[in-house]
């Protein structure tokens, strides 16, 4: 038995309107997420972007500096005993120093300090001042630096 056919029946028009708005989205949709994309990948103006690699810097090497030539300095010798126009030397401070004060007292401001080992020359003195014995003493390299101090921190030296 054969099948009796039937002719087919025209699509209406406003299906072929459908399907053509379907396919004009379907086709700007591509086309802006294509768009998307390609932005993505590229910068404006055209410029694509640079690696920057970190690296060290090395610091700078600094000039070799002269060695510095110690001045000999003269090496006293011990003396009997304290006395004005005398030297003597600061010892006996574990490196601390003495102090150099305005007046012959402790609570006296301190207007320097006579560090171990240095050589002063006795201009005033003695004085006798809560419980200590107390010497003028100056710089012989510079005036204007001088003080009271105890003399348990004095040792007299020939200089």
């Amino acid at each position: 038995m054969a099948r009796e056919q039937r002719p087919l029946s025209p699509i209406p028009a406003f299906v072929w309107a459908l399907a053509v708005v379907v396919l004009a989205l379907a086709a700007i949709a591509c086309g802006v997420s294509a768009l998307y994309l390609w932005q993505l990948r590229t910068f404006p103006g055209g410029a694509s972007p640079t690696p920057i690699i970190w690296t060290a810097t090395p610091a700078p090497t600094l000039p070799p500096s002269p060695t510095p030539t110690e001045t000999p300095v003269p090496t006293p010798t011990a003396s009997p005993e304290i006395a004005i126009g005398r030297y003597v030397q600061v010892s006996g401070t574990e490196g601390a120093g003495v102090s150099l004060r305005q007046e012959p007292d402790v609570n006296s401001a301190r207007v320097g300090i006579g560090y171990e080992g240095e050589v002063f020359i006795v201009i005033s003195g003695p004085r006798s001042f809560g419980g200590y014995t107390w010497w003028l003493i100056r710089d012989p390299a510079d005036e204007a630096r001088q003080g009271w101090a105890v003399a348990n921190y004095l040792q007299p030296v020939d200089w």
